[in-house]
């Protein structure tokens, strides 16, 4: 895939003029006046570009890993597909973001043969690069399937954040020795802010699932109080020992008091003190 200088069509030009020149979103920086060459000076103007646009497209209605990983492959030299992955359990991924012809295929080999370069960069904090897949003597139940796909190198960079890997950035390239310094310069920034957009996702979902599960405790704090008469504290007290009873989380437990009129464990559920 030629450099960067190159890049004057496609999602990696989308996302450097489109966003500045968008009327719906105002605040964007101004995009570079040409895409940036392979000289110091402008890779480090287009470093301060894409640090500038990536923190309002975060802000903005876009989906910042949908952006993000389109202008990866545009923009990364030497990349043909690129994928935000994470894990989804052993020996299997799942894609958050993808773009490219294999971009997910190359995520669907792995994961049918259980290994794979991808599979080892959500699990250790290094890099792992493939250059000449042909040449590749780890993954074997994977390389093989691999060049039959078309694929000639890898770079894989975990996304990690503080101590945990949140999943890892992807690149594939049909050609062998793909990726230079410059690639992993320049693939090192966007997985950085990949790495951003990845952990406040989970930062929402995370925060979506504890106001959920507060309401429901709420909700079954409530049906108990009503029934027996009894304050706010006893009515916990009577979901907690529940939870401990039947070692199920607090949460399901309300779940299913709120659901049914009952507390798990087959019993009806009593006050503290024994009252009814």
């Amino acid at each position: 895939m030629p450099g960067i200088e190159a890049s004057q069509s496609g999602a990696g030009s989308w996302l450097l003029t489109m966003i500045s020149d968008s009327p719906h979103e105002p605040g964007y920086p101004p995009a570079p006046a040409r895409p940036p060459g392979r000289g110091a000076a402008d890779t480090a103007a287009f470093a301060r570009a894409l640090t500038g646009l990536t923190m309002s497209v975060q802000s903005s209605r876009l989906d910042p890993l949908t952006v993000l990983i389109d202008g990866a492959t545009d923009l990364i030299p030497g990349a043909e597909s690129s994928a935000v992955i994470v894990a989804a359990g052993p020996a299997r991924l799942t894609t958050r973001a993808t773009s490219g012809p294999t971009g997910a295929p190359v995520i669907d080999l792995q994961n049918a043969a259980g290994q794979g370069p991808g599979l080892d960069a959500v699990d250790r904090p290094e890099p792992v690069a493939v250059p000449d897949l042909a040449a590749e003597k780890r993954w074997p139940l994977f390389t093989g399937a691999a060049r039959e796909l078309g694929v000639g190198s890898m770079l894989c960079l975990p996304l990690q954040g503080g101590d945990r890997i949140l999943g890892a950035l992807s690149l594939t390239a049909t050609r062998p020795h793909a990726f230079d310094e410059e690639s992993r310069a320049i693939a090192g920034l966007f997985a950085a802010y990949a790495t951003i957009a990845l952990g406040n996702e989970e930062w929402r979902v995370n925060l979506t699932a504890a106001l959920s599960s507060r309401d429901l405790i709420g909700q079954g704090k409530g049906i108990l109080m009503e029934r027996f008469k009894v304050t706010p504290d006893a009515a916990f007290t009577m979901l907690v020992k529940a939870s401990q009873r039947t070692h199920t989380k607090l949460r399901v437990v309300s779940e299913e008091l709120c659901r049914t009129g009952v507390l798990p464990a087959g019993r009806p559920p009593r006050p503290p003190g024994g009252g009814v």
